[in-house]
């Protein structure tokens, strides 16, 4: 592909530099577009604000770019999800999980490939504003290192967060709604105790994370991302507070962390409402969280960002090749890879997040009961309909069964 036909020195910008504008920028400096990322921070990476899970098949057999060496901390062959009576859900997949990434150099080492690719980076750049004029491109104003300057270019891609002004500026997004958000925090600690080491482990419960859970993802023999994430409203305490009460306080958390120390913090927003209604606008696209691209379920969005990057990729080959950067174009081809892909699985994910607003412990018991591994992971990827648990929750606990066919439209 030939980007001749941009007058510019660009032909895409992409503002943000995470792993789904780094992606972004990958995939489109493959197909020979002039591409230039703007990033605010001064190194890419930082500050971490997740649990750095991604799951195998996106980066190996999706994108296939696989998962940079010195970025690899654990691969995890399967999960254990514990019910607030510590019922639990053992799951082994056949293939394994994923993989526990350092995100300071996993998210370094994806800029570094797209600018291998020929990719452009420019750090210490806040984008301010950005004024679309449908016939000529973006203009876009911003502050490098505290002086205003302009960039421009035909094509924008908004991948520069939750808050991100690209979505605001295009009239993509408003503002978040609060309900449709979880808050986070989470430490990486050292010496804490692992009966598998290549588990990744979840509690769920009202007295431990409403509307939520407390995640332990190894990082290494012996270090963890332990954190939280709690809906927004749900909690009677702070957020911190659940996540240390649970850590120095409750009897698993003395018998796992009795010897571990915390080595970091972090602190994040995750948005849990669903992806946006529309990805894309006249010159406009966005990515990642920018996009809302977390599942509402498990507030996982790495990978659904940076297979999104391919997306945008895939549609933007096509809008150069017919000089349409419409937003009907734009929408409905970008649109459609993406719902092709999870749309489904994302209204479904969305529907049963909203049950979590009102289970009790009760019947989080129940559903640890009832469900095994494999609906646990049909569940989270919305394929409810081949989960058959119907005569089992009849028997457990028919009012579990009303509340899920109802939330599900079943």
């Amino acid at each position: 592909m030939s980007s001749a036909k941009s007058k510019g020195k660009h032909d895409i910008i992409v503002v943000g530099g995470g792993p789904a504008g780094s992606t972004t920028a990958r995939f489109l400096a493959r197909e020979g577009f002039k591409v230039k990322i703007l990033d605010a921070r001064s190194h890419i990476g930082i500050p971490v604000r997740c649990g750095e899970a991604i799951g195998k098949e996106t980066i190996n057999d999706i994108l296939k770019i696989g998962v940079p060496k010195d970025a690899l901390r654990t691969e995890i062959d399967g999960f254990r999800v514990f019910s607030p009576s510590l019922k639990v859900i053992d799951y082994r997949l056949p293939k394994g999980e994923g993989y526990v990434v350092d995100r300071r150099i996993f998210d370094k080492e994806l800029l570094k490939g797209a600018v291998l690719e020929g990719a452009d980076i420019q750090l210490n750049t806040r984008v301010t504003k950005i004024k679309i004029d449908k016939e000529k491109g973006i203009t876009i104003k911003a502050e490098l290192n505290g002086k205003e300057i302009t960039e421009s270019a035909p094509i924008v891609v908004g991948a520069d967060g939750i808050y991100s002004i690209i979505a605001r500026n295009s009239g993509l997004a408003k503002p978040i709604d609060p309900i449709d958000l979880n808050t986070s925090v989470g430490y990486e600690m050292v010496g804490v105790k692992f009966e598998e080491p290549t588990m990744f482990d979840l509690y769920m419960g009202n007295e431990i994370a409403p509307r939520g859970y407390l995640w332990v993802f190894p990082k290494g023999e012996s270090s963890a991302n332990v954190g939280i994430g709690i809906g927004v409203g749900f909690a009677k305490k702070s957020v911190r507070e659940y996540l240390d009460d649970f850590i120095f306080k409750s009897d698993e958390g003395k018998k796992r962390f009795k010897n571990a120390k915390i080595i970091e913090e972090r602190i994040g927003a995750i948005p849990v409402g669903g992806t946006l209604d529309k990805l894309a606008t006249d010159r406009v696209l966005l990515v990642g969280d920018a996009a809302r691209q977390v599942n509402p379920l498990t507030g996982g969005g790495i990978a659904y960002g940076m297979e999104s990057g391919k997306m945008i990729s895939d549609t933007l080959v096509k809008a150069f090749e017919k000089e349409d950067f419409t937003d009907k174009f734009l929408s409905t081809n970008y649109g459609k890879l993406w719902n092709d892909a999870y749309g489904k699985s994302f209204g479904l994910a969305t529907k049963a997040r909203k049950v979590l607003d009102v289970l009790t412990d009760q019947q989080m018991d129940n559903i640890v009961e009832t469900f095994d591994g494999e609906d646990l992971t049909k569940a989270v990827r919305g394929k409810w309909g081949q989960i058959k648990l119907g005569a089992k929750l009849m028997k457990k606990d028919p009012s579990l069964l009303k509340i899920l066919r109802r939330a599900l439209g079943d």
